[in-house]
C-alpha cells in the first residue's frame, strides 16, 4: 500500500509540474518602436562608414544617442529586448526582414524630389 502511495504521489507531482510553463517574456519595447529604432541604427551605421578612429567613435555615441531620446528607449532596454529576441530566430528574422522593408521606404522617400510650395 505504501509503494503505491507514493507511486501515486509521484505521478500527481510528475503532472502538476509538467504543467507549470515559465511564462513568455514580454519583449521590454513593442515591435513597432524597435522596429523604427532599429532601423534608425541601421542609418546611423551606414552613415559611420565613410568616418575613422575618434571622429567616428565621436559620431557613433551622438548618432545613437539622439535615436534613443527620439525614441524614448536607453541602450539596455534595445539590448535586453534584442537579447530576449534571439531564442526566437524566425520572429528575429520577421523583424529584421520589416526593419529592412522601413529603411527602403525612408531611403525611397529621401530620394523624392521635395515639394516646393
Amino acid at each position: 500500500m505504501r509503494h503505491a502511495s507514493l507511486l501515486l504521489l509521484a505521478c500527481c507531482l510528475s503532472f502538476f509540474f509538467s504543467g507549470c510553463e515559465t511564462p513568455e517574456e514580454k519583449p521590454l519595447i513593442s515591435e513597432d518602436k524597435l522596429i523604427n529604432v532599429l532601423a534608425d541604427i541601421h542609418i546611423a551605421e551606414a552613415a559611420l562608414q565613410a568616418l575613422r578612429g575618434q571622429t567616428k567613435d565621436s559620431m557613433s555615441q551622438t548618432y545613437y544617442q539622439q535615436i534613443y531620446t527620439i525614441h524614448g528607449v536607453d541602450s539596455v532596454e534595445v539590448q535586453e529586448t534584442l537579447e530576449s529576441m534571439r531564442e526566437k530566430p524566425a520572429e528575429m528574422k520577421d523583424l529584421y526582414d520589416k526593419v529592412m522593408e522601413r529603411v527602403e521606404k525612408l531611403n525611397a522617400r529621401s530620394k523624392e524630389p521635395e515639394e516646393r510650395d
